[in-house]
């Protein structure tokens, strides 16, 4: 290996290991006076998702330097595809415990910023990354070998019966998400400053719905789940 490969290799990990990470740290203090949002607070949260991020991290690296015999950056990457550990259940561990891991730290640091601006950030730039890079390069090295399904991932368009994992995965990819997002939503109220856009007619006509605890109406549709047993969740 030549010494050319070797300062590059470690440049690439001082950015993704040191300086990404540091740069997100100074956007989050940086623009914690501009987020309106409410901060939250919690520190054993906080450090439970940090470490299950961090679990993750090491997870992946582990395999991917077991397994593809190479190390875990897209600049220098593992010559031998991974199916194996962690990768049976997601498809990437390293993202998913790094984003956890920005959750964390938020929730540890009661962070407003960190929690609303930095994470939803930092997801989005790794669904970037997977689906507009990634994926294309994996596909284009692998083959078909890189189209395997892992057990956490969402069910394909067939007509065979959905697993036990494609339920939970629906669940842990689709469902509890987006609850826990709505729900996050709907405590933050109603902002103080915000421009009520109904029409005089809507307020007169759509129909009001009492809400058992309170007493208080409101208008709008009401908040529903889908119940596990649906029919759209029984394939023939």
């Amino acid at each position: 290996m030549n010494t050319r490969r070797i300062l590059g290799q470690f440049l690439y990990g001082t950015l993704f290991l040191v300086g990404i990470p540091g740069l997100l740290v100074w956007w989050a203090e940086a623009t914690e006076a501009v987020v309106p949002l409410p901060p939250l607070q919690s520190t054993w949260a906080g450090l439970a998702l940090t470490a299950a991020g961090v679990m993750l991290i090491v997870a992946g690296m582990g395999t991917l330097m077991v397994h593809g015999r190479g190390l875990p950056m897209n600049a220098y990457p593992p010559p031998a595809y991974v199916r194996q550990g962690i990768y049976r259940l997601t498809p990437h561990p390293i993202y998913l415990g790094f984003w956890l891991g920005c959750v964390g730290v938020a929730l540890w640091s009661g962070s407003a910023s960190g929690l609303w601006l930095i994470s939803p950030m930092v997801a989005l730039g790794l669904a970037a990354l997977v689906l507009g890079y990634e994926r294309l390069d994996l596909r284009q090295r692998f083959g078909h070998e890189a189209l395997h399904k892992p057990s956490i991932s969402l069910p394909r368009d067939v007509a065979h019966r959905p697993s036990g994992w494609d339920r939970l995965s629906v669940y842990l990819l689709v469902l509890i998400p987006w609850a826990i997002a709505f729900e996050a939503v709907f405590a933050l109220g109603v902002p103080r400053d915000a421009v009520i856009a109904y029409f005089p007619f809507e307020l007169r006509s759509l129909p009001i719905s009492r809400s058992n605890s309170g007493g208080r109406c409101c208008n709008g549709p009401k908040r529903y789940m889908p119940a596990p047993t649906s029919s759209c969740w029984r394939r023939r």
